[in-house]
């Protein structure tokens, strides 16, 4: 079960829909939002990932699949793994490109809060072969041919599930409705 909370919009963003034409939506159902939530990751390709371990945060742009708002982020490796065996909690962004102050109504951008788990080519080799299938070509490939098919390097597949979204994409008159997981 997840519940919505849908701020009141600033007296700015109004004004600036009103002259858009844009009309913000008001989400009955969890459900209604997910699916909005599930077309702005479709319709994106970048993901900002950020993790920490300690005291020290970081963040790296990488590219993801989906399932639903489940993602998947194939990686042969970095300080991420490092960090993502220390505290599985991750939180990413996934954001389009804004030109100036006359295109505020263009904003486009997602914040997801959630815990990850690595499925490793090696440890995990039966659940890895299934998620590659997810990057078509190199997928199919992967299946056929094994390891063999990728780079000699230890690939892993982050697995992302959410607890908390929020969504701005006023566009589509959404204005920072946020999900959360109960």
């Amino acid at each position: 079960m997840a519940h919505l909370h849908i701020p009141k919009t600033a007296p700015t963003t109004a004004e600036i829909c009103k002259k858009a034409g844009i009309t913000l939506k008001k989400f009955k159902r969890p459900e209604a939002f997910e699916k909005e939530v599930v077309k702005f990751i479709k319709n994106n390709d970048i993901v900002h990932l950020a993790t920490s371990k300690g005291d020290t945060p970081r963040c790296t742009p990488l590219g993801y699949k989906n399932i639903g708002m489940t993602l998947y982020i194939l990686s042969e490796g970095g300080g991420k793994f490092a960090n993502l065996m220390a505290n599985p909690k991750v939180c990413y962004s996934i954001a389009c490109r804004v030109r100036g102050a006359r295109g505020l109504q263009n904003v486009q951008g997602l914040q997801c809060w959630g815990k990850a788990e690595v499925i490793s080519m090696k440890k995990n080799a039966e659940e890895f072969k299934k998620f590659m299938l997810l990057w078509g070509k190199i997928g199919k490939q992967f299946e056929k041919q094994g390891p063999k098919a990728l780079p000699p390097y230890h690939f892993r597949i982050i697995k992302i599930v959410p607890s908390r979204i929020r969504l701005l994409n006023l566009p589509d008159g959404i204005d920072n409705v946020t999900w959360t997981k109960r």
